[in-house]
């Protein structure tokens, strides 16, 4: 082998390994900058009106897919695609913020004497369930949206007997896939969802 060959090779060689450790650096880097954490808002005291009923409901734990039980934000770049935002997160898994927000909302809403979650409380009166089957940002040709879709149960806790049902979608448009822009979206879609759920719950 001639000595140009030679040194051709090691200066590769040299390439790659140089290459590998700022690849190493870059992932280390990455892995060490920390995630905006973002909480949404629960309804304020008032803002749906409500009669006072002397009941306790039970907010139970949503059912979601397994994209939706973590605390990243989803983003769905096509119908079959599912991924999450690099630089932010919810304060809580999906399924416990969502959890949160109803107990929190429901509470406000001055509509029952308690509400609480899951085994957090005496044996309740009435108990709610959901299956959240949206909480994302999509992207399609006619723009950026935040979507959070639901469906409800209301049940009886002594005998299991279903009260009523029923199914929520809510979408916001947004500007961009910016973190800041979509979080806004998320709030306004689940102050929209939040506001239909508790008239409902109002009703009944």
């Amino acid at each position: 082998m001639t000595f140009s060959k030679v040194l051709r090779r090691t200066i590769l060689g040299l390439g790659l390994l140089l290459l590998a450790g700022c690849s190493a650096l870059s992932s280390i880097q990455t892995a060490s900058r920390p995630i905006d954490t973002y909480e949404l808002k629960p309804l304020p005291p008032g803002a749906v009106r409500a009669s006072r009923s002397s009941r306790h409901l039970e907010v139970a734990l949503p059912t979601a897919t397994g994209a939706l039980k973590s605390d990243r934000i989803v983003i769905k770049p096509t119908p079959f695609q599912v991924q999450t935002l690099p630089d932010g997160r919810w304060i809580n898994e999906t399924t416990e913020h969502f959890q949160l927000l109803l107990v929190r909302s429901l509470s406000n809403s001055g509509r029952f004497a308690l509400v609480t979650g899951t085994g957090s409380g005496p044996s309740p009166d009435l108990v709610l369930l959901t299956d959240l089957q949206a909480f994302q940002t999509e992207v399609a040709e006619d723009g950026v949206r935040v979507v959070i879709a639901t469906s409800m149960t209301l049940l009886r806790d002594s005998d299991g007997r279903i009260l009523t049902s029923r199914d929520f979608r809510n979408t916001v448009t947004v500007p961009d896939t910016s973190v800041d822009q979509i979080v806004r979206g998320f709030d306004a879609a689940m102050t929209q969802q939040l506001t239909e759920i508790v008239g409902w719950l109002a009703a009944n």
